[in-house]
């Protein structure tokens, strides 16, 4: 408990220093533009912290979001509807979730060699497949997602 009360003081140290050294850090806007800048970082944080909160540890969630991004990309490429690339994309990466989640828990391969060897696969098998190019010429209504929008407004 009291090292919970250190990370909280020390939290709130940081808070007061930025309110202090930076008061345009807390306006609505900054805010807004964090919020919106970090969701992707904020989604594989929320999985993550249920991951973690089970004792394991995945380190092949960076190749995973790498996959799923660039089948999204390729699946508006494919002028298919936002929600099925939406899905699409989820579905992938459930699909990547599930296979580590086998391996672990019924054939009983750590956490930590199941995600190292998926992270090492997925990560080379994008690039070989791949061939390092990004995905271009995105679809506007593909491109909307990355762009700041105005109360839902593109």
């Amino acid at each position: 408990m009291r090292r919970e009360l250190s990370l909280v003081a020390a939290y709130a140290l940081l808070l007061i220093a930025m309110a202090i050294l930076a008061p345009g850090f807390f306006t609505a806007a900054n805010i807004r533009d964090m919020i919106l800048s970090n969701t992707p970082v904020l989604l594989i944080a929320i999985g993550m912290t249920a991951v973690i909160l089970t004792g394991e540890i995945d380190i092949s969630i960076g190749s995973q979001f790498a996959i799923t991004s660039i089948a999204a990309a390729l699946f508006a490429k494919a002028d298919l509807p936002m929600v099925v690339v939406a899905i699409g994309a989820a579905a992938l990466g459930a699909l990547m979730g599930a296979l580590n989640g086998v391996l672990i828990a019924f054939v009983r391969i750590p956490s930590i060699v199941v995600t190292l060897a998926t992270m090492v696969i997925l990560r080379d098998g994008l690039r070989w497949v791949r061939g390092g190019a990004w995905v271009q010429n995105l679809p506007r209504t593909f491109q909307w997602f990355g762009l700041g929008q105005s109360g839902g407004q593109g």
